[in-house]
């Protein structure tokens, strides 16, 4: 019990950099405020995602295959947790003008590939902290707690930095210190809450008697005269979660710039999903131990290509809000379901390759969903129409699942 406490803290730490750099308030201030132009600003920002999701996607699997076959799971956890918790810091520097465009860009594109390689890692050690028979709960648990603390994050730096006229430490609204200075309190969420896994996590000695060369040994995971059930799962995979990573990371910029929210509102609206998010991961978790781990992507994936094509055609924010809670119903179950999967799929000594790939089907076109939906975006000048992109990526994803027999 204790080891999946601390495994599901972890969740509960990173949550802070997703929640209030990538999706809400950080991205956002810089849509508004250092670009001057939310549409723009939204092209900018997936752009910028887009990046550092493909440098993932090459680079997470080979990265995987090093660290199985030397034993630097943890390591990496530990490394690319406190370069990514370092380098949000740095976000204090990006000042609201358009001269910080570059640099706040360059800051977020490194921040977040050191974020998706820690996940990379921390999602291999499912299998350690976990019986297999539990795996969906366990898993379930942990998207549960990382949404929980994405409510608690948002909440207190709400609270704290931006809805009050005297913001903690003397910050001063000019030259938007106050909110300049989440950053830090970001970083600090995320190293606190992280330490329990951090420096808990063991690292297990797992024998290799593989003398085949890196790329061949990730080859042979999904390939064998043609794609494995594994690569094909992959592939869906990676459709499904493009357009998951689109809603996820231009979520904020669009529902400020075509329902105007307010930072209440928008902070309203975050913690509506989060909390729907809470109860759907640990309900998908459960049913995943029961039904299996393919039936609860399905179920999931429509309710989310539902929700959100009514979202597209709500023009009230009292229907957008509802639409939107509904949608992060279904999100936890996605995620906590497809890890488990992989999991299942994989032998131990093969988890951090394994799930290297994972990354990649994840990243290697996550620059699809963001890049789709800011170009449509800027082409058509509609933030509707550019979000539109999204859920046609989940429809496809959804499509090629149906093909798989016998998956969990």
């Amino acid at each position: 019990m204790k080891k999946i406490l601390n495994y599901a803290l972890y969740d509960f730490a990173n949550s802070s950099f997703t929640t209030i750099i990538i999706t809400f308030i950080f991205s956002t201030y810089f849509a508004q405020q250092i670009v001057k132009d939310p549409i723009l600003g939204q092209s900018y920002w997936g752009w910028a995602i887009g990046v550092s999701g493909f440098a993932v996607a090459v680079i997470g699997p080979f990265l995987g295959a090093i660290s199985d076959k030397k034993n630097l799971k943890v390591t990496f956890l530990r490394t690319f947790s406190l370069l990514c918790i370092i380098l949000t810091c740095s976000l204090w520097f990006a000042k609201p003008s358009k001269d910080y465009i570059f640099f706040t860009l360059i800051i977020v594109v490194v921040a977040n590939f050191f974020y998706e390689l820690s996940l990379l890692f921390y999602n291999a050690l499912l299998k350690t902290v976990s019986s297999e028979r539990n795996l969906g709960k366990s898993s379930g648990a942990s998207y549960a707690l990382g949404y929980l603390g994405g409510i608690l994050v948002l909440l207190l730096a709400i609270k704290l930095f931006i809805d009050t006229e005297n913001p903690v430490f003397g910050l001063k609204k000019e030259n938007y210190e106050n909110v300049r200075a989440i950053s830090f309190f970001v970083s600090l969420w995320f190293l606190i809450f992280s330490i329990p896994l951090l420096i808990s996590a063991k690292k297990t000695l797992i024998k290799t008697k593989s003398e085949i060369g890196i790329f061949s040994q990730i080859q042979k995971l999904v390939w064998d005269k043609g794609f494995k059930k594994i690569g094909i799962f992959l592939i869906a995979r990676m459709l499904y979660a493009d357009g998951l990573n689109a809603i996820i990371v231009m979520g904020g910029i669009f529902a400020v710039g075509v329902f105007q929210l307010s930072i209440n509102e928008l902070l309203q609206l975050s913690i509506l999903m989060n909390v729907s998010a809470v109860i759907g991961a640990i309900i998908g978790g459960y049913f995943n131990d029961l039904l299996g781990s393919k039936k609860i992507i399905v179920l999931s994936l429509l309710g989310i290509i539902i929700s959100s094509i009514l979202i597209l055609f709500s023009f009230s924010k009292m229907y957008f809000f509802v639409f939107a809670t509904i949608n992060g119903l279904f999100i936890g179950p996605i995620q906590s379901a497809s890890r488990v999967v992989i999991s299942k799929m994989l032998i131990n000594e093969d988890q951090s390759k394994g799930f290297g790939l994972f990354a990649t089907s994840g990243k290697l076109t996550s620059f699809l969903g963001p890049v789709l939906v800011s170009t449509l975006t800027f082409v058509s000048g509609s933030q509707r129409i550019g979000f539109s992109a999204a859920i046609f990526l989940l429809i496809i994803g959804l499509l090629l699942l149906f093909k798989i027999k016998n998956l969990d």
